[in-house]
């Protein structure tokens, strides 16, 4: 087998496990809102980022340890971006509402090859833009609602979408240059720390004794399946794809908890989303099919210089 081969084969890799990573996160979205109404926002973040950090420590001591300036310094950089967009988003939902901000923060799909292009000069395929487009129109055909006006919580939201695809393109560049545990393990305990202290700087203290054991249960399993193992999955997949796909394949994380949500009774059933549901999945697959077409014309071409 060729290595272009290979090389196609991972980057097909990388993809279905970004697909799983949207997956786990959008399966996390319930779990997420059980927080939010149980503890104040800022707080539901730094709880579920100190757990990580813990279980981190005594998991991965010795990539902690061993870690050097430089690794310190890119997980600082990722850290910061990550702040940048919790924080937007907690506050972009103090004065807006989930439904907008999911759609409002989808636009990252759009903004993340533009960055690409802006920062690396290298202007991403046709393709990849058109699947971005296609995706985002599937974000406005799910979220968008006749009356909807603009107020400051969108405004927080827009900026979250913008963060979000920076996090996107430095996950993609410090998983490059970081081992993928180490960048995770040094990463969340940067976040926890900054966050813990922007909690207790803008919320009370919470109660931490009389946190039900389905609380407790939910902090847990964000903490090691939300954040822990879909940081380490989405860096290591990162190496191997592009941003660009990247983002088109993470904005399946709505897509999935709008059917899980549906699915448990929470949500009604829409036509509206069904249909943003389907372009949505639409532009992920014409990721995958620029892939596969390019493959077989460079194996054309090939073959036919051989000859």
């Amino acid at each position: 087998m060729s290595e272009e081969a290979v090389s196609r084969r991972e980057a097909f890799r990388a993809d279905m496990t970004l697909v799983l990573v949207s997956f786990i996160w959008g399966a996390g979205i319930p779990i997420s809102a059980l927080l939010a109404r149980s503890i104040t926002p800022l707080w539901a973040v730094a709880l579920r980022m100190l757990l990580s950090a813990l279980f981190l420590i005594i998991l991965f001591p010795g990539k902690i340890i061993s870690a050097g300036r430089y690794d310190w310094k890119l997980s600082f950089m990722l850290a910061a971006i990550l702040v940048c967009v919790f924080v937007s988003m907690t506050f972009g939902l103090t004065y807006s509402t989930a439904s907008k901000q999911a759609f409002i923060g989808g636009l990252n799909v759009i903004m993340t090859p533009l960055f690409a292009w802006l920062i690396y000069r290298v202007r991403p395929s046709a393709w990849l833009f058109a699947a971005a487009g296609i995706t985002t129109f599937g974000l406005l055909v799910m979220g968008f609602t006749p009356g909807m006006e603009f107020n400051f919580g969108d405004l927080l939201s827009f900026v979250m979408a913008i963060f979000y695809a920076v996090q996107v393109l430095g996950a993609g560049y410090c998983s490059r240059r970081v081992e993928a545990v180490r960048l995770v393990a040094l990463h969340i305990i940067i976040l926890a720390l900054i966050m813990t202290v922007l909690a207790a700087a803008f919320e009370p203290l919470p109660d931490l004794a009389s946190f039900s054991v389905k609380l407790w249960a939910s902090l847990i399993l964000l903490s090691l399946g939300n954040t822990i193992l879909c940081f380490i999955l989405q860096f290591r997949a990162q190496r191997k794809t592009s941003a660009t796909h990247a983002a088109v394949i993470f904005s399946l994380e709505g897509l999935f908890g709008y059917i899980i949500a549906v699915a448990s009774g929470q949500d009604p059933f829409h036509l509206q989303g069904a249909v943003g549901g389907v372009l949505i999945i639409a532009g992920m697959l014409l990721t995958e099919l620029e892939g596969i077409i390019r493959g077989k014309l460079n194996a054309a071409k090939t073959e036919k210089a051989d000859c």
